[in-house]
């Protein structure tokens, strides 16, 4: 994924999978993560909407709702599946959850600003 971040807070790997309506990212991270980890890597996630353009776009993470944990991190591997939910102009709100192949540990919304 094309992304300026660098470990140790580069959660986001990989497109796995790739939908009309959302994408699954492959997400590591170096230890269990927290909550906060969860939604950085979910927001790191949305780029994946982006990586068909040809110039690299900044944007920042404007607001989080609804994040929940609904079950305890026990590994440092999961998947995010992220989708938009609404966009208006430069700014896009976007539904994620993480999970793995048993269970899903945490879901939430969170909106994004491009630079523009």
């Amino acid at each position: 994924m094309n992304l300026p971040h660098q470990a140790p807070i580069r959660f986001a790997q990989e497109i796995i999978e790739k939908n009309e309506d959302f994408y699954i990212i492959k997400c590591s991270f170096p230890y269990i993560p927290t909550l906060a980890m969860v939604s950085e890597a979910a927001a790191q996630s949305s780029a994946a909407f982006a990586q068909d353009k040809k110039e690299p776009i900044i944007g920042f993470l404007i607001s989080l709702k609804n994040i929940k944990k609904l079950s305890e991190f026990k590994k440092e591997d999961y998947q995010i599946k992220i989708s938009k939910s609404f966009n208006f102009g430069t700014m896009t709100e976007y539904k994620f959850e993480l999970f793995d192949e048993k269970d899903t540990y945490s879901e939430g919304e969170l909106t994004i600003a491009l630079k523009g």
